[in-house]
């Protein structure tokens, strides 16, 4: 009897200790907690290993993969172009054989055919900057054929250059800072929980928000930054050398296509304010402020870089360039087309 006794003893005590570690510890009244320990999942991490493992784009001699309208113009057989204006803007006048798609529609797009076959994939839009931003989303999920055609339409014909050609200013010029200002402490990535468990999941489902979301709340105009540039941490992308002849009040300078990895400077980016991003066309800066915006940091791309506030400055110094004029128009041919409404809003960005 003895024998059997401990015999099942033996049994149980493993079995005991098992239920134990499912459910937690006892308290002194017999109560258990029954919350479950889970390791906790880095998301941000993960994302961060996936943009790297598909090129870490940003941080690459690759970006920012813009194409110029003369390019477009006479290689359109092998482009696939997509334009994201909106269906008036499309039909009234568009390069031929383009693809009016809504921002929000591309990324299902992109998934849903095969988009390998062209040499490159061309997105256009009004200026330039929606398409780079959707370009940079693309690009970080592996689409590395994808380009923004630089200066959007306003580069293709008189008749659609009104963006830029109405956004151009020396308004802030005499406002320039000429002294460096540090960069910030290095901290820690932000953290988002986007319920996804692997690197693949978690980029697709972080691109399919910034798409969802669109980019017009991403934009932030120079007469914002200029009113109140203590609210933001302002990133100057441009070389050091141009960065000393005069930048926004505050703004500190990162190196473009390396400073942004996390084993140089990316750890020096804030997460608790709105970083703003800035290049000489708002094109370069979109493109990383998806990349910012994808990793969970509250960032905003400034509408039409430089040539918001300094476009004179741009078109005389030859070193800093960029600065839009009527000399970047082109009178390539526009195609026309019956608009029909589907009801929804009308979308096209920037």
């Amino acid at each position: 009897m003895k024998t059997i006794y401990l015999l099942l003893l033996t049994a149980l005590i493993p079995a005991t200790l098992l239920w134990t570690s499912c459910n937690g510890d006892a308290d002194n009244n017999g109560n258990s907690d029954s919350t479950e320990v889970t390791a906790e999942i880095n998301h941000t991490q993960l994302l961060l290993d996936e943009i790297v493992k598909n090129g870490d784009f940003i941080n690459s001699k690759k970006v920012p993969t813009m194409i110029k309208a003369t390019d477009v113009h006479d290689n359109m057989n092998n482009l696939l172009i997509i334009d994201l204006r909106s269906g008036k803007a499309f039909s009234e006048g568009h390069i031929k054989n383009a693809l009016n798609l809504k921002f929000n529609g591309l990324l299902d797009y992109m998934n849903n055919n095969n988009v390998t076959i062209y040499e490159k994939v061309v997105l256009v839009c009004y200026s330039g900057q929606t398409a780079s931003y959707g370009a940079s989303v693309l690009q970080m999920l592996g689409f590395d054929n994808v380009y923004a055609m630089k200066w959007g339409m306003s580069a293709w014909n008189s008749k659609t250059s009104g963006k830029w050609l109405n956004s151009i200013s020396d308004k802030y010029a005499d406002q320039l800072q000429t002294e460096s200002n540090p960069k910030g402490v290095k901290g820690d990535l932000p953290k988002f929980d986007c319920g996804k468990a692997t690197g693949k999941d978690i980029i697709q489902s972080r691109a399919s928000k910034l798409f969802k979301d669109g980019f017009k709340p991403v934009l932030i105009t120079s007469q914002e930054v200029f009113s109140n540039p203590a609210d933001y941490y302002i990133i100057n992308y441009w070389p050091n050398s141009l960065y000393a002849l005069g930048h926004l009040p505050g703004a500190i300078q990162y190196n473009p296509k390396k400073s942004l990895n996390k084993d140089v400077d990316l750890l020096t980016l804030p997460t608790d304010k709105t970083i703003v991003t800035y290049c000489f066309t708002g094109q370069h800066s979109a493109f990383v402020t998806a990349y910012l915006r994808m990793l969970g940091y509250d960032a905003r791309s400034l509408k039409y870089g430089a040539n918001s506030f300094m476009n004179t400055t741009m078109k005389e110094n030859k070193d800093i360039g960029h600065g839009f004029s009527k000399k970047q128009v082109h009178e390539y041919e526009l195609e026309t087309s019956e608009y029909v409404s589907d009801g929804a809003e009308e979308s096209g960005g920037c």
